[in-house]
């Protein structure tokens, strides 16, 4: 029901987009802008559907009368096509559309009867009105969404055009052990810091657990995480970690490192070189994206084009 939902926003914010035009001149009211299969189209017909569809979506944009005598044709054409098809929509199916907005909008029993009034709709219209957008999306899911396939092989295009996109840094998966010193600290107290931080990296080098030394000993807020600073890009992390960092191999600990806020052990628990994304991680996403373009594409195309040709239109406007 959500893919439903969804498909019938679509194509009611596609329609509308096309329909709020400002209102028309009432010159001629009677006057025949269009006809559909010998049926006349009145300006006093497009006046109301404008009407209608401007209370609908107050704020969208407003296109050309043609435009919006485009949309009233694709109207009617989804209409005969709906009866052609032999669609039909059942009441548990709008009941449970309606149960979904409710839910949605966190409307409790009679609020949505009530926002309804405020606006001017009778409750039965607006089922009307929904039955009417649902037999739309099933009439378009018919002839459409089957018809849509994105293979491995567009995937493949797609990647190989846009590599660019997915290029990634090289990163590294750091953690640290840090002891404050301050940058002008006395020599005695620089010493004992320093002798403690070479005490600390012996340790390491025996095989103490760094993560579990590091909740222990270190001073930075990151000791309770056991140091971790995350899988960064070498260049976000203080510029003294640069250099050590180049040089270094996944597992190694370095040389205490001083900074301004005092002296450090790196640990370099892994390394990323730069590169691509892999194909195989993307491929769902772009899937995704040529599905959907590939699915808008042949809506448009279907609404504006094709079942057109199956019916007389003369446009007189």
């Amino acid at each position: 029901m959500m893919k439903q939902r969804i498909l019938v926003l679509a194509v009611s914010a596609w329609l509308a987009c096309l329909s709020v035009a400002a209102p028309l001149s009432a010159e001629v009211l009677n006057r025949i802008v269009a006809s559909v299969d010998g049926e006349p189209v009145t300006l006093f017909e497009l006046n109301q559907y404008v009407s209608k569809q401007r209370t609908l979506a107050p704020s969208a944009p407003m296109p050309s009368e043609k435009d919006a005598l485009q949309a009233l044709i694709t109207e009617k054409l989804l209409a005969r096509e709906i009866v052609a098809k032999g669609i039909q929509v059942r009441d548990p199916d709008i009941d449970r559309y309606i149960d979904h907005i409710k839910q949605q909008n966190r409307l409790e029993e009679g609020q949505l009867e009530q926002a309804l009034a405020a606006q001017g709709m009778d409750y039965g219209k607006y089922r009307e009105q929904v039955r009417g957008e649902i037999q739309k999306v099933q009439l378009l899911n018919r002839e459409i969404r089957g018809k849509v396939n994105v293979s491995p092989e567009d995937v493949h295009r797609y990647y190989e055009a846009h590599k660019k996109d997915y290029e990634r840094p090289g990163t590294v998966k750091v953690r640290q052990i840090m002891l404050k010193l301050d940058s002008d600290a006395p020599e005695e107290i620089s010493k004992v810091v320093l002798e403690r931080i070479a005490d600390v990296r012996a340790r390491l080098k025996k095989g103490e657990d760094f993560e579990k030394t590091a909740k222990q000993v270190s001073e930075d807020p990151t000791a309770a995480d056991g140091g971790d600073l995350g899988e960064v890009e070498p260049a976000k992390l203080l510029s003294e970690f640069e250099e050590p960092l180049s040089k270094m191999k996944d597992g190694e600990v370095s040389e205490p490192i001083r900074t301004k806020m005092g002296v450090h052990l790196l640990k370099l628990d892994k390394r990323v070189d730069a590169g691509h994304q892999p194909e195989s991680e993307l491929a769902p996403q772009i899937k995704d994206k040529l599905y959907n373009e590939a699915l808008d594409e042949r809506y448009r195309r279907w609404l504006l084009e094709d079942i057109q040709k199956h019916h007389y239109i003369e446009i007189k406007l």
